[in-house]
């Protein structure tokens, strides 16, 4: 899909990422880029807040993100967390789901206002705040939506991944969203 689309594709710790798209903006602006090939782990069971407690040196409120130099941990329920990005240290009995999920990153001041044209999930800072997460759908497809200072982070299953891109590439298309390759957004918003 990256490259069917002009981006320099590379092979980067076993994965191939679109390292960069020849039409990215000058300066920032609305923006989306594909993060799957970051680690993601599942912890789930009854001792879900011990595990996080270890890991990320306190437990988490549910629908609340915890973040860390390079990693985001999801508290979902009582008995589920998801941990994306690098792990610093293992964490007992977590289940390594990565190829399972696919994460993008929408980046913009116009991120809610295209996200609220896909989906009915109320995304409103006052409902969703810094810090917070949920799920919902975005048209049929079962989505993991987490609200950080400058972006969303929405993570699908792999098999709903390119149809949610075209989906908000189209939706973003008033917005002017451009698909950003991995450098670009290491740089600036990731």
């Amino acid at each position: 899909m990256h490259q069917r689309d002009g981006a320099l594709v590379e092979r980067r710790n076993g994965w191939l990422v679109a390292a960069k798209y020849p039409d990215e903006p000058a300066t920032i602006g609305n923006a989306i880029v594909d993060l799957a090939h970051r680690p993601t782990i599942e912890i789930n069971g009854p001792d879900v807040s011990a595990r996080l407690t270890d890991f990320a040196g306190a437990d988490l409120p549910n629908r609340t993100i915890r973040s860390a130099d390079d990693w985001h941990a999801y508290r979902l329920t009582a008995n589920r967390a998801i941990v994306f990005g690098k792990i610093p240290k293992p964490i007992s009995d977590s289940l390594d789901v990565t190829g399972g999920w696919v994460s993008l990153a929408l980046h913009g001041s116009s991120a809610e206002s295209l996200l609220s044209k896909v989906t009915a999930v109320d995304l409103r800072e006052r409902t969703l705040p810094v810090g917070g997460c949920c799920q919902g759908p975005i048209f049929g497809v079962n989505t993991l939506f987490g609200r950080f200072a400058r972006r969303f982070e929405l993570h699908v299953c792999y098999d709903s991944a390119e149809f949610l891109w075209e989906v908000l590439l189209d939706a973003g298309s008033e917005f002017n969203l451009k698909p950003v390759g991995i450098d670009y957004a290491e740089r600036y918003f990731v």
